[in-house]
């Protein structure tokens, strides 16, 4: 049986659940019988692939429940596949791990980070911009590629481990964080890893106003071959922002919540913390953040505010419970806002936070209305998916930076909704499909995860693992995936005239394509979390 997925068999190379859907993917414009058989030559199962549009077929072998290690034979074409009942444990736990990876300010032991293991890094306190001040903010979240920490993303890849826990902890109680990287009492495996980037992000309030500054990093990113703890570049504290204040306050409101049975002492930082910085939101304009002068690492800017302001809206009233706050989010509600799990679109979040919120504090008409056009949303979502060749709910011009995340982000609002009783019967076949997209059943035959599948992302902009002497990349990092925009040099040398859904290279350059991101990793970590607690019974 070869060790390598053929070129021309598209399949999910880390496995498929038992009970799970099970496709694979050919280029062909009419049907193939193909075929499945153990090492030792027997069939297990035949059928005949179907015509799905685009020059490609697709082969369904979902029957087929028997866990073990097949040969996937479609006429001389042969791909090694797996079905297992916990296939996408080993992937996950490896996805969460990786926030542990870009742990920053303390060294990664070698006896759990392996050949991976660094030094502490960034350990000086970061001088506010523009004064003398200086702030100890140890801890947190390399961002994606580069070192620095900013508040507006990491909002969303916490907001994304936090409701991983809250919706699937039977499946992520099974992972193993870095234990010796983690204060106690240690907490399940989301919580854990979570807390480390909460008690960074507390330490980005201003105490006098409560408003929440922007990001802290060097002035400009450093070579792409810098270690960690060789990163010495004075560390400088960007400007209090409104998105950042408005996402950390509902960060910190969805925290309070989650964290009051496992760790009460935060959970109480966190709900002032909250309050503090809504009352800043109150007494201030919304203002686009806007890189200083002299600063030019990543911006996180957004122009459309508002959704910021109906997430922490909404977080202050499942929070608290009050009813006054639902007064001040359901006129948000109306807004012709995108309905999205972005860094930039939040508005989901928002409208998730509302219809999670105690029923007695919300208007029932309101409440009626937001699920209305939630199903809607998500019909809007699945029609795309069902006329996609692939069965995802992407369009050409979705394929831009950070395109798997796009896609990872879509199949989450499906299994969000599910948990505020908004029932789609596409949910669980766009989410598995999602996944079997990122594992490799795409037109690149790429696994778009590091360490993980017969073609796995190998040259990631990520620079541990370029200034590492490990030939491996840090394992369970997802890149960004193919992009149209081709936004960086590499790629528009050599991607120009690509199909949007191949245009992306594993080049540790393009980092338009290549990069990884703790908010990529993030909406992944809930959809394989999904995926496997309703598979894995």
């Amino acid at each position: 049986m070869p060790s390598r997925v053929s070129k021309s068999i598209f399949c999910n190379q880390v496995g498929y659940l038992t009970s799970g859907d099970k496709r694979f993917w050919i280029q062909a414009r009419e049907a193939q019988p193909f075929a499945l058989h153990t090492p030792d030559g027997q069939a297990v199962f035949a059928g005949l692939t179907k015509p799905v549009g685009g020059d490609w077929c697709v082969g369904d072998f979902t029957a087929l429940r028997v866990p073990g290690t097949y040969a996937l034979t479609v006429g001389s074409l042969e791909a090694r596949v797996v079905v297992h009942r916990r296939a996408y444990g080993d992937v996950l736990e490896a996805m969460l791990r990786f926030f542990d990876y870009q742990l920053c300010g303390v060294a990664l032991p070698e006896e759990e980070a392996g050949p991976w293991a660094h030094a502490p890094c960034h350990t000086s306190d970061a001088k506010v911009l523009g004064t003398e001040r200086a702030v100890a903010c140890p801890s947190g979240w390399h961002d994606a590629g580069d070192y620095g920490k900013y508040t507006v993303p990491a909002a969303k890849a916490v907001a994304d481990l936090l409701l991983a826990h809250e919706y699937f902890p039977a499946a992520l109680a099974h992972v193993r964080p870095m234990r010796s990287v983690h204060r106690e009492p240690h907490l399940p495996p989301a919580l854990e890893v979570a807390r480390e980037e909460i008690a960074w992000l507390l330490t980005m309030q201003d105490p006098a106003t409560g408003g929440v500054y922007h990001k802290v990093s060097t002035p400009s990113f450093p070579p792409l071959d810098t270690r960690p703890e060789d990163d010495t570049a004075p560390l400088i504290m960007s400007p209090i922002s409104y998105a950042a204040t408005a996402t950390f306050c509902a960060a910190m409101a969805h925290a309070a919540l989650v964290y009051r049975a496992h760790d009460p002492a935060l959970a109480s930082c966190c709900t002032d913390a909250a309050q503090r910085a809504y009352a800043w939101l109150s007494e201030h304009e919304m203002r686009p953040f806007r890189n200083p002068d002299g600063i030019f690492t990543g911006e996180y800017g957004d122009r459309e505010l508002r959704d910021e302001l109906l997430w922490a809206s909404s977080a202050m009233l499942r929070m608290t419970g009050d009813s006054a706050w639902a007064r001040v989010c359901e006129p948000l509600l109306d807004l012709d806002l995108l309905w999205e799990l972005g860094w930039a679109d939040v508005a989901l979040y928002g409208v998730m936070e509302y219809l999670r919120a105690p029923s007695a504090a919300v208007s029932g008409d309101v409440r009626s209305k937001v699920k209305s056009r939630l199903l809607r949303e998500l019909d809007a979502l699945a029609a795309m998916a069902e006329s996609h060749p692939f069965g995802i709910p992407m369009r050409d011009e979705d394929f831009i930076w950070g395109s798997n995340m796009v896609l990872l982000n879509r199949a989450m609002a499906f299994l969000l909704a599910e948990g505020v009783g908004v029932l789609h019967p596409a949910a669980h076949t766009v989410a598995q499909r999602a996944a079997d997209y990122l594992f490799g059943a795409n037109p690149l035959g790429q696994c778009y995860v590091t360490g993980f599948g017969q073609q796995p992302v190998r040259q990631p902009h990520h620079r541990p693992s370029v200034a590492d002497d490990v030939d491996d990349p840090v394992p369970g990092m997802v890149a960004g995936g193919p992009n149209r925009n081709l936004q960086d040099e590499i790629a528009r040398a050599k991607l120009a005239g690509r199909p949007a859904m191949t245009a992306y290279m594993d080049h540790q350059d393009s980092y338009s394509t290549n990069e990884v991101a703790i908010y990529w990793n993030s909406p992944a970590v809930f959809v394989v979390a999904g995926l496997l607690e309703a598979g894995g019974r």
